[in-house]
């Protein structure tokens, strides 16, 4: 159930949504309406049962299983790569906490709202950053060493959008570090099974509930049915939609698109943040040089060397990712060249190799000495901040499914992340849906699940299907879009729609069909919302549109998408100001 009520609750017919300066006139390809991806019968598969089902092993699948098997439920994991292998890994720049004196939760609640661009929903930021300081004790209680000043305070950065230093690290590998930690308690746990390499085909579904999961055994072929009397989504994002990504090639959306397969609402999918400062270099994905580096005192600079985020915006270099991201591609336009330059000499040799090890060896081994030579950036798909609906206790729209971290919307983000959010919101929400399950948890239910048959006769190349599916966000629905080409990335997208009418087996074809069925539903939320606001940006409609679009989009399968009303604003926070 929900714990907020929706203020507008009806669907919008796009055809009759007169409020809205253009409707939405193209609908989605017939075969985003299938409900299951392959044909089985779950009477003939092994099966497995769990009070807990965890589908995920970063920072917000591993909090879930933890919190779950502490409080004596049975629990297992199922993660698609080895339990290490996960965007958390990734993270370089921290997690983000009120905890340092001069910081309050007041003050981090307003910068994520100002840097949200007026879509958050402010009783879900106050819970997150709320509970921030709480979380991230439980985390240093687990073995976590973030780094500290000599008088034994924790060592804050200060990154893109915050008004002050409050960004936990360590060195630049914090994620890393979460990790390592993290997976060392979960193997150690009694009560936590965890299953490495295996592939989320789908949720299995009886009436209105969700009751499982149908896995796939790459190393064995098998389908195996994992039962659950709950089941806690943690699957992270979608990059790999994109030619250039800092995700790792895991990232395929699979959580997401099993969600909206199951009839779970999605939400805000529009909204997709590129990371201004990619290493540009040949590698895939993309290493990320750390937002904390500008907190330092890193400069962007042109063609010229001269520096460009002075004038554009009040926090220059540390002004919030759309706004940076968007001037470089300008910048990298005017120039004609792919990239601009970040310059670190300044800081010297000694402090860079001290605070920013991965990066200095990193940039090192591609030949760059960064107390020396400029480094070379651009923009780079970088995170979802849509993803499937939840409430304030993680929960979705379908009984009995939860979701946590990069795959789901809560409404934290708006319309634009402020940096370093995302590992305190999985590691916050995995812990509300563990409070959450001490009152929902369900019996694991009998069940038998039938998926009907469907339609073998399409062919297609792999490589070259997702080579094209990337080419064609990457060119039309990127950073900047258009009428024109949010059309044209639909009209190409509905041609590769007819790859989900075919059950397809491999974890590689089954990546492209939930990759097609994100990159639909993203095309065309974008082209539904005519305006530009956080990372939305559409050329042919510049402005921010208050009258129309402070709204929330939500899809469901089988329904037209409605536009939901943000609550509990204030004017200054709506107008995107700090009070």
């Amino acid at each position: 159930m929900w714990q907020r009520s929706p203020p507008w609750s009806g669907w919008w017919p796009l055809a009759e949504d007169a409020a809205a300066p253009r409707t939405h006139s193209r609908h989605l390809p017939d075969a985003l309406g299938r409900r299951y991806l392959l044909e089985f019968d779950t009477a003939e598969l092994a099966s497995r049962r769990a009070d807990v089902l965890v589908i995920g092993s970063g920072m917000a699948g591993l909090t879930a299983a933890l919190g779950a098997a502490a409080n004596g439920r049975s629990v297992h994991l199922v993660t698609k790569g080895r339990i290490s292998e996960t965007n958390t890994w990734y993270a370089q720049g921290g997690i983000a906490g009120a905890v340092g004196e001069a910081d309050s939760v007041e003050l981090h609640l307003a910068d994520t709202l100002v840097v949200g661009q007026g879509l958050c929903e402010e009783d879900v930021v106050r819970a997150v950053v709320g509970e921030a300081g709480e979380a991230l004790r439980d985390l240093v209680r687990l073995g976590v060493e973030f780094d500290r000043v000599e008088s034994g305070a924790v060592d804050l950065h200060r990154e893109g959008g915050h008004s002050l230093p409050r960004v936990l690290h360590t060195g630049d590998a914090t994620g890393a570090e979460i990790q390592n930690k993290l997976s060392g308690a979960v193997k150690r746990a009694e009560r936590v099974e965890v299953f490495e390499e295996r592939f989320l085909v789908d949720l299995l579904t009886a009436g209105e509930r969700c009751v499982g999961a149908l896995i796939y055994d790459p190393a064995t072929h098998d389908l195996e049915a994992f039962w659950a009397g709950s089941i806690v989504l943690a699957t992270g994002g979608a990059g790999q939609m994109y030619r250039i990504t800092t995700n790792p090639l895991l990232a395929t959306g699979d959580g997401v698109a099993a969600a909206w397969r199951a009839g779970a609402e999605v939400s805000d999918l529009e909204f997709v943040q590129f990371h201004p400062t990619a290493f540009d270099s040949a590698a895939s994905p993309k290493f990320l040089i750390t937002e904390a580096l500008r907190g330092e005192g890193a400069y962007l600079l042109d063609c010229d060397e001269k520096r460009f985020m002075l004038g554009v915006h009040e926090l220059a270099e540390l002004a919030p990712r759309d706004v940076v991201t968007r001037e470089i591609e300008k910048v990298i336009a005017r120039c004609g060249r792919p990239n601009v330059w970040l310059d670190a000499r300044h800081l010297g040799a000694e402090h860079l190799r001290l605070h920013f090890p991965t990066v200095w060896e990193t940039c090192l081994e591609a030949g760059i000495d960064i107390s020396k030579d400029l480094i070379p950036v651009a923009p780079a798909a970088h995170y979802m901040i849509g993803g499937v609906r939840i409430d304030l206790d993680g929960r979705t729209s379908v009984p009995g499914l939860y979701a946590s971290g990069e795959c789901s919307c809560s409404g934290l983000h708006g319309a634009n992340r402020l940096a370093s959010n995302s590992l305190l919101e999985g590691l916050v929400f995995s812990r509300r849906i563990v409070r959450a399950l001490e009152t929902d948890a369900q019996p694991v239910p009998p069940a038998r699940v039938v998926s009907p048959p469907s339609d073998d006769s399409v062919l297609y190349t792999l490589p070259m299907a997702l080579g094209n599916l990337q080419s064609v966000m990457s060119q039309f629905v990127g950073v900047n879009r258009s009428e024109g080409s949010l059309e044209e990335a639909a009209t190409m997208l509905g041609e590769m729609a007819a790859v989900l009418d075919v059950s397809l087996t491999r974890p590689a074809e089954l990546e492209l069909q939930n990759l097609v069925t994100l990159a639909i539903l993203l095309t065309h939320a974008a082209w539904y919302r005519t305006e530009s606001r956080g990372c939305h940006s559409r050329t042919d409609y510049p402005l921010r549109d208050d009258e129309h679009w402070r709204v929330r989009t939500v899809w469901r399968r089988g329904a037209s998408p409605r536009r939901e009303a943000i609550t509990g604003r204030t004017d200054a926070w709506a107008a995107g100001e700090r009070p």
